[in-house]
């Protein structure tokens, strides 16, 4: 059970498109020409026309420039990363009675505390479910998830996760330490 942001494509890290360049497309692009460049310059030395192989790295170069002005740019213009505002979350239980049954916008700066909060109605629910089913709670936990923004590169608040762990009022608890043996009836020896 938890929350966690949508995304585009499998990555689920946010850019969300409402048409045109996002600074996470953008970001992806540059990402994929730099590579295509160093592929090129270590093939410098196995290829016999190096002129052609010097052209396709300085169009390269100019295709890898122009796409980090155009971020620059974006980001000057907005005053914030694109992806990190427009990140959406949806919780991704079975559970019909929490929030964020539909995606929804959160703050950055909000992400933490929403995430927690959502995280507590799991919490809670699970232990209303464990009391009418007559079990105990043995333990539960919550984990805030991170990420990283690939436009921006800061951290984010990337989802939560809720784990409860229930057991009969009635069954034996079998905790370390409850050993029926006697001492001495079993070898047992550490060098």
């Amino acid at each position: 059970m938890g929350i966690s942001p949508l995304g585009t494509g499998t990555d689920a890290l946010g850019g969300f498109t409402s048409g045109g360049d996002t600074g996470t497309n953008i970001q992806r692009k540059l990402t994929e020409l730099k590579k295509q460049r160093e592929e090129f310059e270590s093939a410098k030395n196995k290829v016999t026309d190096k002129n052609a192989l010097s052209n396709k790295i300085a169009a390269l170069d100019r295709r890898i420039s122009n796409l980090e002005s155009r971020l620059e740019k974006l980001r000057e213009e907005n005053g914030e990363c694109q992806t990190c505002k427009n990140r959406k979350y949806r919780d991704g239980s079975d559970d019909p009675g929490v929030s964020f049954k539909t995606a929804s916008k959160i703050a950055p700066e909000a992400a933490a505390s929403a995430v927690r909060g959502h995280e507590m109605e799991h919490v809670y629910r699970n232990q209303a479910k464990a009391e009418r089913e007559g079990r105990e709670v043995v333990s539960q936990t919550v984990t805030l998830k991170t990420g990283i923004c690939p436009e921006c590169g800061k951290p984010y608040i990337a989802g939560g996760e809720t784990r409860t762990v229930t057991k009969a009022k009635n069954e034996p608890d079998f905790s370390v330490g409850t050993e029926t043996d006697a001492k001495g009836s079993i070898f047992d020896t550490v060098a």
